[in-house]
């Protein structure tokens, strides 16, 4: 004997079906949604190159040249004579510590005049040997140069009036300081001499 289904229990088998079809495909989604992947920003890159500040050089550095000194020489300009004698002095200025240091030297022009008269002669005779020291500051692309020049000299004076004869001699060792910019021609002066810088 068949057993009939009623149509209540038909439509009923029939929704739990579709109901349990519809969680099973829910269920198979819960977990295998693929997450949404962020989108990379790009990052720009200038060049691909890393700038760098190049140092300014130092003005102080591997510098050189000449100190030309012009010296009055004792009372020669008193009788007419050329009275300066002239030294080229070497320098250099080498770093240490961090500082900058001058170093050099060299001698003065060996220096000899006489004026003759009636009533007799007028000579004077010179020469020296000269140190530099000092330091060079920088400031910038612009720097200072401050020399102190000593100078060990000996002079002679000799004066002859009608056949007599009087030496007057002299050796000392005189000190001139200085400061310059470094530029090429820069002058310092003072009573009875006169320093030119000439650099290399």
């Amino acid at each position: 004997m068949r057993n009939k289904m009623s149509p209540w229990g038909l439509w009923s088998a029939i929704a739990i079906t579709c109901l349990m079809t519809l969680a099973c495909g829910l269920l198979s989604n819960t977990g295998t949604t693929t997450p949404s992947e962020a989108t990379p920003t790009s990052t720009e890159v200038t060049g691909g190159i890393v700038a760098t500040q190049t140092p300014e050089p130092n003005p102080c550095e591997d510098l050189s040249g000449t100190i030309e000194l012009q010296l009055l020489v004792g009372p020669s300009d008193a009788v007419g004579l050329d009275p300066y004698t002239i030294a080229n002095i070497p320098f250099v200025v080498v770093s240490q510590d961090g500082i900058f240091i001058i170093e050099g030297g060299g001698p003065v022009q060996y220096y000899q005049d006489v004026y003759e008269a009636e009533w007799g002669s007028f000579s004077v005779t010179f020469e020296g040997e000269t140190t530099i020291s000092g330091g060079c500051i920088p400031n910038g692309d612009q720097g200072t140069l401050n020399v102190i020049i000593e100078m060990v000299g000996s002079q002679t004076v000799e004066v002859v009036v009608e056949g007599m004869t009087t030496t007057y001699p002299w050796e000392g060792t005189p000190q001139l300081n200085a400061s310059f910019p470094l530029k090429e021609g820069a002058q310092q002066a003072g009573e009875g001499w006169l320093l030119i810088l000439h650099l290399n």
